[in-house]
């Protein structure tokens, strides 16, 4: 039977010794800002390493016009994807890789995709203070894996379909237990009434146990990042409105410049009720 990458068990992949862990978290992500790397403890050394074989590609990206300098990318090489499909004694064709020319995507595309990769390495490096075990145990972006959609009642009293399409869905193991987290990752582009239809849409569509269904967790959380405060808090409005407050703890917010300060553990999170909560008491 052929082995494939197992580009969803983030555990396994960070468990990889340097350099073919960074290796494999490229081969899962695509694309990975060099500044979110220490993340989960990947350090310029071992980037270094994997560039020096020719491993892995580095490109700049200016994602927004008011940085200061751009942003360090990284990809996996072809080369890098046969050596880590060696390693890991995977099939080589289902290692996914990087070329200069297939690198070349839109601003909008890699900055979305770099905001999500890195809020998914936040949650990788997360570790519970127990017993130091990973509190992520796995990560899904791929779209056919998460899209869903469901019925509802639409302002006009007839029903009508609402297409529901998170960008990430992660697997914790918190002091809770088992739960999963849908993750909406906002960059000020979509227009505020629209994800407030889909927070109503999260919301029936929780109420018809789609999380079960869909997912098989009995236990969902709906985490929506935005850039900055002002915007987190124009989506939290939006989610108070079109849900009239209901199922107030299903609605986590938070903003990605708070997350890049404090932490994501920290208490920088609000649900559709309460401000200023960590993920995890």
């Amino acid at each position: 039977m052929t082995k494939s990458f197992p580009k969803t068990d983030l555990v396994r992949l960070l468990a990889l010794p340097a350099p073919m862990r960074l290796l494999a978290l490229l081969a899962a992500f695509r694309f990975l800002a060099v500044s979110d790397l220490a993340l989960v403890g990947i350090d310029n050394g071992e980037v270094k390493a994997a560039e020096a074989v020719h491993s892995i590609l580095r490109f700049q990206l200016q994602r927004r016009m008011t940085d200061s300098a751009a942003t360090q990318v990284l990809a996996l090489s072809r080369a890098g994807a046969l050596e880590l499909a060696r390693v890991m004694d995977v099939e080589p064709g289902t290692v996914p890789h990087s070329t200069r020319s297939n690198s070349s995507r839109s601003v909008m595309f890699l900055d979305h995709t770099l905001a999500r990769n890195g809020l998914a390495l936040s949650l990788a490096g997360m570790k519970c203070e127990a017993d130091g075990s990973p509190i992520l145990l796995s990560w899904e972006h791929d779209r056919d894996r998460l899209a869903d959609s469901v019925t509802m009642m639409a302002s006009t009293n007839l029903l009508c379909r609402q297409p529901l399409e998170a960008d990430g869905f992660a697997v914790c193991h918190g002091p809770r237990g088992i739960e999963g987290m849908l993750v909406e990752v906002d960059r000020g582009t979509e227009p505020v009434g629209y994800l407030g239809r889909k927070y109503a849409g999260y919301l029936e569509w929780w109420r018809q146990g789609g999380h079960s269904r869909r997912f098989d967790v009995e236990t969902v959380r709906i985490l929506t990042v935005a850039p900055d405060e002002k915007r987190t808090a124009r989506l939290r409005n939006a989610c108070l409105e079109s849900t009239q407050g209901k199922a107030g703890g299903l609605f986590w917010f938070g903003a990605e410049d708070a997350i890049a300060k404090h932490g994501i553990m920290a208490p920088i999170w609000s649900t559709a009720k309460v401000e200023r909560l960590p993920l995890w008491t």
